[in-house]
């Protein structure tokens, strides 16, 4: 299980580098599409049409990750007040309903995607078509269901075994 959740970090970790690497060609666009209509009054052509598809991409590629380091809000006062044994429970029940939420946003995504191609939906100005980076963020949906799967195994070993690297009480 160790080598599962070590793997599904590294990849995820991998994956959310792309989407950064988006994000900051996206912010180098934008900010030079500033400067040049400042002081030329010429903009770059097909910004918006960049940012409107790429951000759909940056923001799902980074999901996976977020899920495999636990990176999302979480309240632990029930678990704090009550133990470690309940604690642990409340994450495992935690895991569970997160797992079911990306699933059904992920079941959804791909509908969607596929829509968008039937209809042959294109950006304005560049005139890209838009399903296959919809497509792209459905596919990395389904790499952050995996990757909540991991993690919610991960907890139930946690929870049910009381020795070695899971363990709900330190080994003797």
């Amino acid at each position: 299980m160790e080598k599962m959740e070590a793997l599904s970090k590294a990849l995820s970790r991998a994956i959310a580098l792309i989407g950064f690497f988006g994000l900051f060609v996206l912010a180098v666009m934008t900010s030079l599409d500033v400067v040049l209509r400042w002081l030329f009054s010429q903009p770059i052509q097909g910004v918006n049409d960049v940012s409107a598809v790429v951000m759909a991409v940056v923001i799902s590629a980074c999901i996976p990750a977020s899920l495999a380091f636990k990176q999302n809000i979480s309240v632990t006062i029930l678990g704090t007040i009550c133990g470690e044994r309940v604690n642990l429970l409340l994450e495992v029940f935690a895991g569970v309903l997160t797992l079911l939420f990306v699933a059904l946003i992920a079941w959804q995504f791909f509908p969607y995607a596929a829509a968008l191609r039937e209809t042959g939906e294109r950006t304005w100005v560049l005139a890209w078509p838009v399903w296959p980076w919809w497509m792209f963020a459905a596919f990395m949906l389904t790499l952050g269901v995996v990757t909540q799967s991991i993690v919610t195994l991960a907890d139930l070993f946690r929870f049910f075994r009381r020795t070695g690297p899971y363990s709900a009480t330190p080994a003797r």
